[in-house]
C-alpha cells in the first residue's frame, strides 16, 4: 500500500483544534494555508465538476479548490448577492453543493442546500418558505423546477452554469473583509429534514455548533499516510458537508461518488480500494443484499453510518465482507443534532445488538422523557431528548415549530427510546411509527430488525407498518424486498416471521407483501406515511395492489 503525502501533519492538526477562529463559515481559509500539500490533489470525481466558466474538473487539490470557490464568490457578488443572503441550490449530486457552499459562505450569505432527488414542487416549497433571493440550479433541474418557482418573486435570479458560461472572465474585485469572518452564531447553511413525518424542515446550522464535531475530528478521525476515504452520501446534506469539511480539513484522499446506490458504492470500493467508507443506512442495506464475494470490499477497515441507526444483520454483513479487523461505526442523527451524538462500534466480535445504540458522547446530555417532559426511569418507554452544543438553533422562519420541539429544555428527537442501568440507550421506533395493536404498542423497527436478522438469507430490506382493522387499532403488514439472487414465496415468509414473533410474545404479521421498491424521500429514508397512506384500505379493499409494484403477498390464516 503506497502513502498519500496529502494529510495534514499532525501538529498542524493540533494547532487547527485550538484554533478558536476557526469554524464552518471560514475552514477553507485554514485548510488551504495550512497543508503543506495543497497543491497535491484530495478529491476525486465519480462525474467531473463543469463550472460556468467552461472548465472540467476530474480532481481538486486544495489550492485548485479555493481558487474555483473565488471564481462562483466572485459570480455572486457581482450578482447582488450579500451578507445574510439565503441562496437556494438544486444539483445533481456531487461536489457541487460543497463548492457553492464554500463560495456563499465566503461572502457571508447562506446556501440553502436542496437535495436533487426532491421532487420539483415540494422543493419550490421550500425554497419559497426560506425566503431564498436566488436559485443556482443545473439545465436538468431547471426543466423540472422552472414553472414551480415562476411565481415566487423572492427571487432575483434562476441561473445555471451554462446560462453564465459567457460570462466575461475578468477580474471581478471581492470586498476586502473577503473572506467572510462569521460571528459563532452565524448562519452557514440551510438544510431540509429528510421529509419522513412531512413536508421536509429548514434546518438552520451555525459556524460554532456546526463545527463542533469537525473540531473533535481533527485529533480523533483516522487519517493516516495510508487511508483513502470513499463516501457515498447526498452532498446535499449536512453528513455529506461535514465529511466534505473532514477531508478539506485533514487532506484526506476522497473519492466522491455521485451515484449512491449499493451496486455502485461496491464497484467503486473495488476499483479505489479505500479504507474508510460513509454511507446512509440504504445504501448499505443494498449493498448488503448483494451477493458478495470473497475479497470484495477487504480494503475496507471502516464503515460508517449516520441518519437512522442501521440493521444488525446489514452491519454483521459488511463487517465481515471489510477487512478482518474492520469496524462500523454506527450514531444515531438528525439534522437537527448536528452530528450523531451516539457511539456504536461493531466488529465481527460484537453481540450487543437488539437496537442499542450506543451510549451518549461526553458532550451529551440524554435522557428519555414522557409527553409532559418528566424524565423517565431506566427500561421505561419514551421520547428520547438531548441537551448538546451541536443542537440547532431551529428551524428557519418557524420560530414555533422550533419551540415545539422542546420539553423541558431537552430538544426531541421524535424517536422512541430507553436506556439500562448502565446508561446505554436502546432506539426503538419514530413516534410517529409506532403500531398500536390489538395486543398493545408494537415498535415497527424492532420488527424489521427480527425480519432481517431471522430470514437473512432471503431479506434485503422491509418495512412495517400498521393499517386500520375493525376493531379500531392497527393490524401489522410487513414490506419485503428479497435479496436479488432470491425467489421465496410471501405465504412462507410470513409463515416463518410469524413464527418468530410469537416465540418472543409479539404480535403477528397480518400480511406480507413482496415489493420491488419502496417509497423513499430524497435522502433514500422509506416513506412509511406514504405506505400507511396507500395501504389504509388495505383489509377491507385489496384490489390492484400487482400494479402497484406488488410481486406476491400472504395473508395470515390468524
Amino acid at each position: 500500500m503506497t502513502s498519500h503525502k496529502t494529510i495534514l501533519p499532525l501538529y498542524k492538526r493540533i494547532q487547527l483544534f485550538f484554533n478558536q477562529k476557526l469554524g464552518c463559515g471560514n475552514f477553507l481559509h485554514f485548510a488551504v494555508t495550512n497543508n503543506p500539500y495543497r497543491d497535491r490533489h484530495i478529491f476525486f470525481l465519480e462525474q467531473p465538476f463543469k463550472s460556468f466558466t467552461g472548465d472540467t474538473i476530474n480532481s481538486f487539490s486544495l489550492s485548485l479548490l479555493k481558487d474555483v470557490v473565488d471564481k462562483y464568490a466572485s459570480w455572486y457578488y457581482q450578482s447582488g448577492i450579500r451578507e445574510n443572503d439565503p441562496v437556494a441550490i438544486y444539483l445533481e449530486d456531487g461536489i457541487g453543493y460543497f463548492i457553492h457552499y464554500l463560495a456563499l459562505n465566503n461572502l457571508g450569505a447562506i446556501p440553502v442546500l436542496v437535495n436533487g432527488l426532491m421532487p420539483p414542487d415540494i422543493a419550490a416549497d421550500f425554497i419559497r418558505r426560506v425566503d431564498a433571493v436566488g436559485l443556482y440550479t443545473d439545465e436538468k433541474h431547471l426543466d423540472n423546477i422552472s414553472q414551480c418557482v415562476k411565481s415566487n418573486i423572492s427571487l432575483k435570479f434562476i441561473t445555471t452554469d451554462a446560462r453564465n458560461s459567457l460570462t466575461k472572465q475578468r477580474d471581478i474585485p471581492l470586498p476586502q473583509w473577503y473572506p467572510y469572518s462569521p460571528t459563532d452564531s452565524h448562519p452557514v447553511m440551510l438544510c431540509h429534514s429528510s421529509g419522513t413525518t412531512g413536508n421536509p424542515k429548514p434546518v438552520i446550522f451555525q459556524h460554532r455548533q456546526f463545527f463542533v464535531g469537525k473540531r473533535i475530528r481533527l485529533l480523533k478521525f483516522p487519517a493516516s499516510q495510508f487511508d483513502k476515504f470513499l463516501f457515498a452520501l447526498p452532498s446535499s446534506h449536512s453528513a455529506g458537508i461535514s465529511y466534505f469539511m473532514t477531508s478539506t480539513l485533514l487532506g484526506l484522499p476522497t473519492t466522491v461518488l455521485s451515484d449512491l446506490s449499493g451496486k455502485n458504492a461496491i464497484i467503486h470500493i473495488q476499483k479505489f480500494k479505500p479504507t474508510l467508507f460513509a454511507a446512509f443506512p440504504q445504501t448499505y442495506a443494498e449493498m448488503a443484499s448483494e451477493p458478495l464475494e470473497n475479497g470484495q470490499l477487504h480494503s475496507v477497515k471502516m464503515w460508517f453510518n449516520t441518519g437512522d441507526a442501521a440493521h444488525e444483520a446489514h452491519i454483521k454483513t459488511l463487517v465481515t465482507a471489510g477487512n478482518t479487523k474492520s469496524v462500523f461505526i454506527d450514531g444515531l442523527g438528525a439534522s437537527e443534532l448536528g452530528m450523531a451524538l451516539f457511539n456504536k462500534v461493531s466488529s465481527r466480535k460484537t453481540t450487543l445488538f437488539g437496537r442499542y445504540m450506543g451510549e451518549p458522547r461526553s458532550f451529551v446530555k440524554a435522557v428519555v422523557l414522557d409527553e409532559e417532559g418528566n424524565i423517565l426511569p431506566p427500561y421505561k418507554v419514551g421520547l428520547l431528548g438531548i441537551k448538546s452544543p451541536t443542537i440547532t438553533a431551529g428551524y428557519w422562519n418557524d420560530s414555533n415549530k422550533t419551540l415545539k420541539s422542546y420539553k423541558q429544555g431537552y430538544w426531541t428527537t421524535g424517536d422512541l427510546a430507553y436506556y439500562d442501568k448502565d446508561g446505554k440507550f436502546y432506539h426503538l421506533d419514530r413516534s410517529t411509527d409506532a403500531i398500536q395493536s390489538d395486543s398493545g404498542p408494537v415498535y415497527s423497527l424492532l420488527i424489521e430488525e427480527l425480519i432481517l436478522k431471522q430470514n437473512n438469507n432471503d431479506v434485503a430490506d422491509c418495512a412495517v407498518i400498521g393499517v386500520p382493522n375493525q376493531k379500531g387499532n392497527s393490524s401489522l403488514i410487513a414490506f419485503i424486498k428479497l435479496k436479488s439472487d432470491k425467489t421465496i414465496q410471501a405465504s412462507t415468509l410470513l409463515d416463518a416471521i410469524n413464527k418468530q414473533l410469537v416465540d418472543i410474545n409479539c404480535e403477528q404479521l397480518t400480511a406480507s407483501i413482496i415489493v420491488k421498491t419502496f417509497p423513499v424521500g430524497s435522502t433514500g429514508k422509506v416513506l412509511k406515511r406514504e405506505l400507511r397512506e396507500q395501504y389504509k384500505n388495505f383489509l377491507t379493499d385489496s384490489n390492484n395492489l400487482i400494479s402497484q409494484g406488488v410481486y406476491d403477498l400472504a395473508y395470515s390464516a390468524k
